[in-house]
């Protein structure tokens, strides 16, 4: 066992998960693909031109913003990873206005009169759950420093 974690870098059941995640993608790709090639081929190209240069270098210059203006805080003040409790609620709301923001921003003219429903409450609905995450962050964020100050005295 010791050889092959040497050799591998990892339990045996992480390469049996691998292996697993593999076989999946592998099946959904032969089902998809043959079928669906062309636009599985777009929308991989435009994955990856929308990702990798416009949506990583935008988030990029904010992340670096945010921490040039906050960096400064008090000495008496412990070091708390305190930017991974406003990256992870920005992310999942982005993550939730890029799957959703055609009914965020009411796009869809025939959706009310396809399904029934009407558009008004998916904006508020989505500032509603960026809210609670950041509410959530900031709690978290708030029993990490009463744990770490608590810890000094």
């Amino acid at each position: 066992m010791p050889r092959f974690l040497r050799w591998y870098g990892a339990s045996p059941l992480h390469l049996l998960a691998m292996i697993g995640c593999f076989a999946l993608a592998g099946y959904a790709a032969a089902r998809v693909v043959p079928a669906h090639g062309i636009a599985v081929g777009v929308w991989f190209l435009g994955a990856v031109v929308g990702h990798d240069l416009v949506l990583m270098p935008l988030y990029a210059l904010a992340d670096r913003s945010v921490l040039a203006v906050f960096t400064r805080r008090p000495p008496e003040r412990p070091a708390a990873g305190w930017i991974n409790y406003l990256r992870v609620p920005a992310a999942l709301s982005g993550i939730l206005l890029l799957i959703w923001f055609p009914l965020i921003l009411r796009l869809p003219a025939g959706f009310p009169h396809t399904t029934g429903l009407p558009l008004d409450p998916y904006l508020w609905h989505w500032l509603g759950v960026t809210g609670a995450l950041f509410l959530a962050s900031a709690a978290a964020y708030a029993l990490r420093l009463r744990g770490s100050l608590g810890g000094r005295g």
